[in-house]
């Protein structure tokens, strides 16, 4: 049993995939839970050398579902982010990695 938080490297499916990779069973990889099923490797290693987006991602949600029925894992909790902003702040927008994104955001005046 272990304690652990984590947050994406980047945004790709492979990413969170990759921690029920067999292969990377810790120490030296990123699968703590030591989950181990032959046919979610084998859609892993199809995944990455799928150059279909559309398939990729069908290969990575029969995973998601493995992963989910089997359960390797219990989620204690989720973290919250909170920011607090201007009203003269417009087009702050969020993203699934709480990525601080900045190129949209324009200030407006408070009094004319």
């Amino acid at each position: 049993m272990i304690k652990k938080n984590w947050l994406a490297d980047y945004a790709d499916e492979e990413n969170f995939m990759s921690l029920f990779y067999s292969k990377n069973f810790t120490p030296q990889g990123v699968n703590y839970f030591h989950y181990k099923n032959q046919e979610f490797d084998r859609l892993f290693e199809q995944a990455q050398h799928e150059v279909d987006v559309n398939k990729k991602t069908e290969l990575y949600q029969k995973m998601d579902q493995m992963v989910t029925e089997e359960a390797p894992f219990v989620v204690l909790y989720y973290d919250g982010v909170v920011r607090l902003v201007s009203h003269q702040i417009k087009k702050l927008t969020t993203n699934p990695m709480n990525l601080l994104n900045l190129k949209t955001v324009s200030k407006t005046r408070l009094f004319n």
